[in-house]
């Protein structure tokens, strides 16, 4: 399970271009005006080779909210939460159970974010 959980938010990845999303805060970009739902798009190690998502991590979503609120799973296993951005570090705790995840954001845009985990390896995710 942990490691479908590092799979789905290593995907965060957000190119700067100079567009609507410059005039948006960061938690706006990553919950939309309301809430917004994102899923994996690639992986990488932590030496930067490509890691294959696997078939579970494809289906993988995580839905933001702008209240605070977070849920991440893939349809059949869901996990609720809250999630919190300061500065570039992004963090998610999970209600009812030991599973919190931590995370640096490498890059964010509207429609692309890249999340860099604890051992170094990156996810790249898109609005799904």
């Amino acid at each position: 399970m942990r490691n479908w959980l590092y799979g789905l938010l290593f995907v965060f990845v957000v190119s700067a271009c100079g567009n609507k999303s410059d005039s948006m805060t960061n938690e706006e970009k990553i919950a939309g005006k309301e809430e917004k739902t994102w899923k994996a798009q690639k992986e990488t190690d932590a030496s930067g080779d490509k890691d294959k998502l696997t078939r579970n991590e494809k289906r993988q979503t995580i839905t933001f909210w702008r209240n605070g609120n977070v849920k991440m799973g893939d349809g059949n296993e869901m996990l609720s939460g809250q999630w919190k951005l300061e500065g570039n570090n992004l963090a998610l705790v999970f209600t009812g159970s030991d599973v919190s995840e931590n995370f640096t954001l490498v890059e964010l845009e509207d429609d692309e974010m890249k999340l860099r985990a604890g051992d170094g390896s990156e996810l790249t995710m898109k609005p799904d």
